[in-house]
This record gives C-alpha cells, sequence and structure tokens, in this order.
C-alpha cells in the first residue's frame, strides 16, 4: 500500500475473491460458484463476429441486449440498466443513492462486497443478522437508511425466500430497496414477479452462473424507468463492451443450453445435498448452485479444505465468526460431483 492511499480505508482494505488456479492445471473449482457447463457454442461465434466492430464503441445502453432483456422480463426497454457485471450494477446503487455518511443496510452473513463498497463511497455499513431460517429480521425494513441490499438466494447460505414473503418481510422499508438475484435461476421463483408492486425496489440479475458467462462480466438491473434512469446517470461512459453484449444475445436466445445448465445445476444440487448428508455433514437447503455445508466431528471445515485442495479441489471457506465452520461448495457436473464425493469419502475414512 502507499502513502497516497484514503486512511479511512486501513490496512486490509479490499474484496478477497475466490482463488483462480490456471485453467489447465488439473484442479477441479468449486469455489467461485460458475456454471458446471461452458456456455452456449453459439456464444463464440457471436463474440467473433462483434470483434470485427472493435474499433467502434458499443452502445452506452447496451443495445440490442438491453431491448432482448426487456422483452424477456415484460418490461419496457427503459427499466433495464446493463453493467459490466452485476457488482458495478451494485456499484451504480451506490453512487446513485447513498451519500457520504449515509447508513446502507445489508443482511449478514451475506455478500462480501458490501462492506468493502461502504468504505469506497464513505457510506455506514450496518448488518443485520439474519433469522436462522434465513428470513428477514424486523429490524431490517425498521433501519432508517435510503439503500438497502438483499440476496436472495443467499449468499453464502443458499437460503431463498418466497417472492410473497419477501414483500413482508420488507414492509415499510425506506428508500431503495435492492434484491440481487445472482442465483434466481435455480430457485423456484424471482422477485421480479412483485416488481410492478414496488416503485423502489431494484432487482439484479447476471448471467456469470446460469448463462455460463462468468468470463465476459455482464450483469443488469430491472426497476421502474425513474430508478434506472437514476443509475443511468452514474454509469461509466461505455460500461458493456461489443464483445460481451453479442455473447449474451446469443447465450440468452438459446434457451435450451440455458434450460440444461439450470437443470445440471438442480439435478447435481439435490444429489450433493443428500450425499453429504448421509456421510453426516450438516448441510443447509440451498436455492443456488452451490451448498454450505459443515463437516461432521473431529473434522473441520479448515482441515477439510486444506485436505481437498491436496487432492485439487477447490472449495470457499469464510473466517468471518458465525459461518466459518462451513464450507461453501459449487455444484458441478455429475463428474466434478462424483470426485468431491469420493475425495471427501476418502477424508472421511482415512
Amino acid at each position: 500500500m502507499s502513502r497516497y492511499r484514503r486512511r479511512s480505508l486501513g490496512d486490509a482494505f479490499g474484496y478477497l475473491p475466490g482463488e483462480q488456479p490456471a485453467d489447465a492445471d488439473g484442479w477441479l473449482k468449486l469455489n467461485t460458484n460458475e456454471s458446471p457447463l461452458p456456455p452456449s457454442p453459439r456464444v463464440a461465434e457471436a463474440v467473433a463476429g462483434a470483434a470485427a466492430a472493435l474499433s467502434r464503441y458499443p452502445s452506452p445502453h447496451a443495445e440490442p441486449l438491453r431491448s432482448l432483456l426487456a422483452e424477456r422480463h415484460g418490461v419496457a426497454a427503459e427499466q433495464v440498466f446493463v453493467a459490466n457485471g452485476a457488482d458495478q450494477v451494485l456499484d451504480c446503487c451506490y453512487r446513485a443513492y447513498a451519500e457520504p455518511g449515509d447508513a446502507v443496510v445489508h443482511a449478514t452473513p451475506t455478500y462480501s462486497l458490501f462492506p468493502v463498497l461502504a468504505q469506497v463511497f464513505s457510506v455506514r455499513d450496518v448488518a443485520v443478522p439474519l433469522r436462522p431460517d434465513g428470513a428477514l429480521r424486523t429490524g431490517f425494513a425498521a433501519e432508517d437508511a435510503p439503500l438497502r441490499f438483499v440476496v436472495n438466494p443467499n449468499s453464502p447460505t443458499g437460503q431463498w425466500v418466497a417472492p410473497q414473503e419477501l414483500e413482508g418481510q420488507l414492509e415499510g422499508a425506506a428508500g431503495v430497496v435492492v434484491i440481487d438475484e445472482a442465483y434466481a435461476d435455480f430457485a423456484p421463483a424471482s422477485a421480479l414477479s412483485r416488481l410492478r408492486h414496488h416503485a423502489n425496489w431494484v432487482v439484479v440479475r447476471t448471467l456469470s452462473k446460469s448463462y455460463a458467462l462468468a468470463g465476459l462480466r455482464v450483469g443488469y438491473a430491472v426497476a421502474a424507468r425513474d430508478l434506472i434512469s437514476d443509475l443511468d446517470s452514474v454509469k461509466d461512459s461505455y460500461p458493456v463492451d461489443r464483445c460481451a453484449i453479442a455473447g449474451a444475445v446469443a447465450a440468452i436466445e438459446d434457451e435450451g443450453h440455458h434450460a440444461r445448465i439450470v437443470e445440471t445445476v438442480r439435478r447435481e444440487r439435490a444429489r450433493l445435498h443428500d450425499a453429504l448428508t448421509e456421510l453426516g455433514w450438516d448441510v443447509l437447503p440451498s436455492q443456488a448452485n452451490f451448498v454450505f455445508a459443515q463437516p461432521p466431528p473431529p473434522q473441520s471445515a479448515v482441515e477439510v479444505a486444506a485436505r481437498l485442495r491436496e487432492a485439487r479441489i477447490l472449495v470457499r471457506h469464510f473466517d468471518a465468526p458465525g459461518i466459518d465452520a462451513r464450507l461453501r461448495i459449487t455444484v458441478g457436473d455429475s463428474a466434478a460431483t462424483d470426485r468431491l464425493l469420493e475425495a471427501v469419502g476418502d477424508q472421511a475414512t482415512g
């Protein structure tokens, strides 16, 4: 760190992403919630075609992707904001709605990017503990704040709250409510179905998970026109490049491939949940593309993660109090599930 950096950020400031080893080294990556399948084969062709026009700036509103997303969700194009990944959408929410010193509310445990963004924008980070079943506590909606975030299904727990129940838990919440649905395609329903009833809701989605486009960085928000106008006013000049726009359009139009990714995750998630439970693990119910599980004693989460790493299998451990006894394990394809369960079984009998 240089002597010029803002002192308010502190020495240990920054978001810590999951480990990203070299692609060709034989690792099984179950630590960053990526898709178990590659993207639609149409994506590469679309990206290559877009590359021929890279001397020109892309559409500042990510057209024709924005209009395609609007059509799919049954809203006007002016109700969609597209950005460089869902993280940039969240960033723009801080830019648009939180003055320095304001309170910004989120649940805990949840996405660890929120406290980092709070420091970047000099706001007060207010973390309200979730109930054991993953529901929001009464105090969450009661906090006086211009901005609050809900991740549903939640990460790292995988717990999900039905949209109608979420409405009740958010009743009376002031300011803008951002519902991060990065994993919603793996859940039974989306808060998009309730959006027209809530003028202050912003629903955030990503193409990284269920469309297998983590490497292209495309995320978006759906909300009332005035809220989307707010986000447009604080966005980067051209937040999504031509290749990402073209690849995203191709992925969305290949509905059959998207369905295969979702079906694979749901099938393997159930299989992984049941197999780990049979081995004595405590596995939380998940509606995401991962499970959050505690190994049986005397094994600790740290020890299991270390032994899996020796077998070139990466899972995610968080050392935050209250969740440090569990591992977040991304759902892979059937071969990945086989390899993980074999390694876990060997540890249990070793």
